[in-house]
């Protein structure tokens, strides 16, 4: 039976050319840079809540409201993916971003600011999707571990970069400069896409619109696959919560770290970066990704709550948020389990659904959570910050008894 989803006529033994790498490249630079914007909010929170008038709950409803189209395109991406091709996909999801981003720096008022976020959100959802595809129609099967786990080094990277880049662009430009330059950026993916990524070449007699419900319903009613795709979640709330969001005000709330706080945010992406290729690696060659899981959990759990005790001197904060994203990598193994779990459609359907559930702890739940929290407390001192950070270890916890449960489902590597 033809699977809809594998209707990519690529010769898998063609060889790695120049522009096979520059593809890889342009879908890498787009996951780099969407999750560059997705963090935006954080760096620019002092100039939103003066000139847009909001509070810190109103910030936290901002940021996250990137994040609902971006989860509920998650699996319609890969679908439409699979009629149009990654070349068309990426063109009109590149085009989206930067449409985002003008509006956000035209906007005179929160909701216009609100669209623009929304619009940046449904340009960035089929990144991660393009970035898988490319890598399995592109490379040989061998290198799909460690040049899959290739995404997580240019989100890693990108976000890190942008907590350098945004506060260097606003401070030469201002903040509405600063989006219609990445407004600019967003485009080169679109360049790169029509030059280096062929069209998708259509396939005689297929069944483009066979319906898929039978594979749905196998992904939802397993229960590993939801265990894991709660402990991505959980795990992730640490880079998409707190480094792209909170723990740059949460920081400079000390004032030893003012002028600091973006550089030692920047540090649990790097943590991230170098943690989540090596884990894939590893998983690829025999490591019980369930230990490993169990094993990052407990450090980040201890690290946060050095971290949140705010009695660190600030040059141990570097290294702190480092360990903090090495223990958050830990994230990326739910997706080596559903792979050695799935097969065909079933593994579309599930990589897709871990990926939205990575993002919805996070982004919708914890970043207006924390932010309506705090917003409870007359003055936002690190005191009132640290008792509602406290839920990230909670999460973090509850994850770690994810995977208590997960090993009693036999059926999983």
């Amino acid at each position: 039976m033809h699977k809809s989803v594998e209707q990519f006529s690529v010769d898998m033994s063609a060889p790695i050319t120049v522009r096979v790498i520059g593809a890889y490249l342009t879908v890498g630079f787009f996951v780099a840079l969407q999750f560059v914007l997705q963090g935006s909010v954080s760096l620019m929170v002092p100039e939103l809540k003066t000139d847009l008038n909001i509070h810190e709950a109103g910030v936290g409803l901002l940021s996250s409201v990137f994040f609902y189209p971006y989860v509920l395109l998650q699996v319609p991406s890969g679908w439409i993916l699979s009629r149009t091709g990654i070349r068309a996909l990426l063109t009109v999801s590149g085009v989206l971003m930067s449409l985002g981003c003008l509006l956000q720096s035209g906007a005179d008022t929160y909701n216009q600011m609100m669209i623009g976020r929304v619009v940046m959100g449904i340009g960035a959802a089929p990144g991660i999707v393009c970035f898988l595809k490319t890598v399995e129609i592109s490379f040989p099967p061998v290198c799909f571990g460690i040049l899959a786990a290739g995404m997580e080094v240019f989100g890693m990277v990108g976000a890190g970069i942008g907590d350098f880049l945004i506060p260097e662009s606003i401070h030469i430009w201002g903040w509405r400069s600063a989006l219609k330059f990445f407004a600019i950026l967003s485009l080169l993916p679109v360049l790169g896409a029509l030059l280096l990524i062929t069209r998708k070449k259509k396939r005689q007699g297929c069944s483009e619109s066979r319906p898929v419900s039978g594979a749905w319903k196998n992904v939802f009613y397993r229960k590993d696959v939801w265990l894991v795709a709660l402990f991505c979640g959980l795990m992730f709330a640490i880079i998409n919560a707190f480094a792209a969001l909170w723990a740059i005000p949460f920081l400079e709330t000390s004032p030893d770290c003012v002028g600091q706080a973006g550089r030692m945010a920047a540090m649990i992406y790097l943590g991230a970066a170098v943690g989540a290729p090596a884990l894939g690696w590893l998983a690829d060659h025999g490591m019980d990704s369930r230990k490993a899981m169990m094993t990052g959990g407990t450090l980040s759990i201890v690290v946060l709550m050095a971290i949140l005790s705010g009695r660190l001197p600030p040059v141990f904060y570097y290294p702190m948020m480092f360990f903090l994203g090495l223990g958050a990598s830990t994230y990326m193994l739910p997706f080596v389990l559903v792979k050695h779990w799935l097969k065909g459609e079933e593994l579309s359907i599930g990589l897709a659904f871990t990926n939205a559930m990575s993002v919805m702890v996070g982004a919708l739940l914890y970043q207006p959570l924390i932010g309506w929290l705090i917003g409870f407390y007359q003055e936002a001192c690190m005191e009132n910050y640290r008792e509602v950070l406290m839920i990230l270890p909670a999460g973090v916890l509850i994850a770690c008894m994810l995977v208590i449960s997960m090993r009693k489902c036999g059926d999983g590597p």
